[in-house]
């Protein structure tokens, strides 16, 4: 038998190790864009929020005003359908929501990297990718744009800038809303 033809016991540790490595890394990539996502979503949601109760409350300070006597069916509209905004898209459930899923990924983040190289084991990795899936089966449908971007970020933050081109202005623009 050629001694080129079978592999010596360091050369397939180090395929091993090298396989567990690159679905780690991979792992760790995905959580950490989950972590991106999710606390954009939660900002989102937050200024969302915080938007509709001040202008409800600015709306019903100017109710008080005699400049808005000849407004006032559309001021008593805008109030009552802000009201409707908040009570509809549950801004501050979706936006703890998001807080959750992001502290989530951020937990896997931590599990993964407080395990040192020479630990890594084929349980271990299938376990994170277990945790993983886990995590996107809460999430809601992701907005492709958004998540896009949050790619992106995490490449940039990987040192690899060119790795996903930045989407267009005006995809940019709408990520909040459209997926």
């Amino acid at each position: 038998m050629d001694a080129t033809s079978t592999p010596a016991p360091s050369d397939t540790e180090d395929a091993r190790l090298d396989a567990y490595w690159g679905l780690r890394c991979a792992t760790l990539r995905n959580a950490w864009v989950q972590v991106r996502y999710h606390r954009r979503r939660q900002r989102f949601f937050d200024l969302a929020d915080k938007l509709t109760k001040a202008l409800t409350v600015v709306l019903g300070a100017s109710l008080m005003g005699q400049y808005v006597a000849d407004a006032l069916p559309m001021v008593g509209t805008a109030i009552t359908s802000l009201g409707l905004l908040a009570l509809i898209f549950g801004y501050a459930d979706r936006k703890q929501l998001h807080k959750d899923l992001a502290e989530q990924a951020a937990a896997l983040v931590r599990s993964i990297e407080l395990l040192p190289v020479s630990a890594l084991s084929a349980e271990q990795v299938a376990h994170w990718a277990a945790d993983y899936a886990q995590l996107c089966a809460k999430a809601p449908p992701p907005l492709k744009t958004l998540s896009l971007l949050c790619e992106r970020e995490q490449a940039i933050a990987d040192g690899h800038p060119d790795h996903i081109p930045a989407p267009g202005f005006l995809r940019r623009l709408l990520a909040d809303f459209k997926s």
